[in-house]
């Protein structure tokens, strides 16, 4: 299933429930949709299953207990991803036939955990609600990102990949902990720069990102950084302007790349 045939489809269960205004009340799609919702206490490495009961005709989500839960938002995001299971067909087919699974998170590799991904952050953050927020310019700084995630009640990682998704200009997400890269969201616009990777897994020396590591949760460390910073050398380089924060009391560091400046090589220009 194509990118562009999930968020329409998010878009169709949101407009069916008129959800289209943050938050969305998951308690009333299970409901609508005769889904339970079990909720327990999991080991802290899961995060949410979704499986079908042949001898009672029904789905269940099971996901960690929401009072318990190191993160509102992230049981959210991962409800959804099962709700994604559900609602794309093929994935709904896999169930009903026996199979079951656990999300994985962000980092998977799978096609089939990537479009349920895909398809919470467009049911999680309605599109019309994020481009509201987005205004004339199309941006959200970093502030306005974690606010997004507040309204939506969504997890800040979530909000920084549902705004990469949709932007129309050169942007990245990073998530990183400590000084390891743990995974990054480029826009399309950043691929088409030349900006699809990363040639370093490591957070550079002395950027916001590192800074942000001595300073309290929430607080939003910004400031210049050269794409020879955080990219390999390469033929194109940017001045990029860098926005941080440490989420809650661990390492783990959300970043937003932004461009100031883009330079094309002489062979790009010539292409």
């Amino acid at each position: 299933m194509e990118d562009w045939q999930i968020e329409v489809l998010a878009q169709e269960v949101l407009d069916a429930y008129r959800q289209n205004e943050p938050p969305v009340d998951l308690e009333l799609l299970a409901r609508e949709e005769r889904i339970e919702l079990i909720e327990g206490d999991f080991p802290d490495e899961f995060h949410g299953q979704i499986e079908y009961i042949r001898e009672f005709g029904k789905f269940v989500i099971y996901y960690p207990r929401l009072a318990t839960a190191r993160s509102r938002g992230r049981v959210r995001f991962s409800i959804c991803h099962e709700f994604g299971h559900y609602f794309i067909e093929q994935h709904r087919r896999m169930l009903v036939s026996g199979l079951t699974h656990q999300s994985e998170g962000f980092r998977t590799k799978s096609p089939v955990e990537r479009q349920a991904d895909r398809f919470a952050s467009a049911l999680l953050f309605p599109k019309r609600a994020v481009e509201q927020r987005m205004g004339k310019d199309g941006v959200l700084t970093l502030g306005r990102i974690l606010d997004l995630a507040n309204r939506c009640e969504g997890s800040a990682q979530a909000a920084a990949f549902r705004y990469v998704t949709l932007a129309e200009e050169p942007c990245i997400a990073v998530v990183s902990r400590g000084r390891d890269v743990q995974y990054s969201f480029h826009s399309d616009e950043a691929k088409a720069r030349g900006f699809g990777f990363f040639g370093n897994k490591l957070v550079p020396h002395a950027c916001p990102a590192a800074r942000t590591l001595g300073q309290p949760p929430g607080a939003i460390i910004e400031g210049p950084v050269s794409s020879f910073d955080w990219f390999s050398s390469r033929r194109q380089t940017a001045d990029m302007w860098e926005e941080a924060v440490r989420l809650g009391k661990g390492e783990t560091i959300l970043s937003i790349l932004s461009w100031r400046h883009y330079t094309a090589s002489s062979d790009d220009e010539g292409s």
